[in-house]
């Protein structure tokens, strides 16, 4: 899997061709077959021709990558400042927020020279086989080690949904949420995260969910799943991200969700 993840950091943009060429050269070999040896010799060959011979240049998916990363780090900021979290929320999203700032110093690869390097990794037998023997633990463990990539595994929405369903049989809301955040902009139905979040009445994941998938999210449908509940606490959770979610939902969807919690606390007093 060594192999695997290399690749897989190169293709998002995680490393660039400098990194790339020394995670292979001090890769475990007695992990890999004589055969497999042979290829990642050839491979580290070839990579080096192109690092050579074609120049690196920034690119529209670079521009787009670096925006995408700005937002998510405003968002998070934004979160912390708000200063509503308990102390192990403030701090995993501190380190998460930290690592995203590391993350945005690094020169990636772009243009020729990553569309060069790219096909000939991705073309590579070795990986292929690698990629297809995973399990969907596996590739659920795999997908989310990262919050966001913007080449994420392509998978149809039925493996979506057993990686969904493999996070929730585990309670691993975490994984459910960084799923989202890969796959938001890849025409996927998110419901069954969404679904799972309200079911908890987990309004820190919940809220981290339209986050990272604004755009992805029927908000109506969404509330009107919210109020199903009718768990005063559950609303009174969401009432206090309210500063946050005036970001991703209308005023008069903000005012039904008002109308909702107002509702319920009569309810309690009758």
């Amino acid at each position: 899997m060594d192999l695997v993840n290399i690749i897989y950091k190169y293709v998002n943009r995680f490393i660039n061709s400098e990194k790339l060429l020394e995670l292979l050269n001090n890769i475990d070999r007695k992990a890999f077959t004589d055969t497999e040896n042979k290829e990642i010799d050839e491979l580290i060959k070839n990579l080096k021709e192109i690092v050579n011979s074609v120049p690196n240049e920034i690119d529209d998916i670079e521009k787009r990558r670096m925006a995408n990363l700005e937002k998510i780090i405003a968002s998070i900021e934004k979160t912390l400042k708000n200063n509503k979290l308990d102390e192990q929320e403030q701090k995993k999203l501190q380190e998460c927020y930290n690592s995203l700032l590391e993350d945005k110093k690094m020169i990636r690869d772009c243009g020729k020279r990553f569309k060069s390097i790219f096909s000939l990794l991705t073309n590579s037998e070795t990986y292929i086989n690698y990629c297809r023997s995973m399990n969907d633990e596996q590739l659920l463990n795999f997908i989310t080690q990262y919050i966001s990539v913007p080449m994420p595994p392509m998978i149809n929405q039925e493996a979506f949904n057993d990686l969904v369903n493999v996070a929730i049989n585990e309670d691993k809301r975490e994984a459910l949420w960084r799923l989202a955040a890969n796959y938001n902009r890849h025409n996927k139905d998110l419901s069954l995260i969404e679904d799972y979040f309200i079911e908890k009445r987990d309004a820190y994941y919940l809220t981290e969910l339209i986050s990272v998938a604004d755009e992805a999210l029927d908000k109506d449908r969404l509330i009107e799943k919210i109020g199903e509940t009718h768990d005063l606490n559950f609303f009174q959770e969401l009432d206090q991200k309210d500063d946050y979610l005036k970001d991703y939902f209308s005023e008069e969807q903000m005012q039904k969700m008002n109308e909702m919690i107002r509702k319920e606390e009569e309810n309690e007093t009758i």
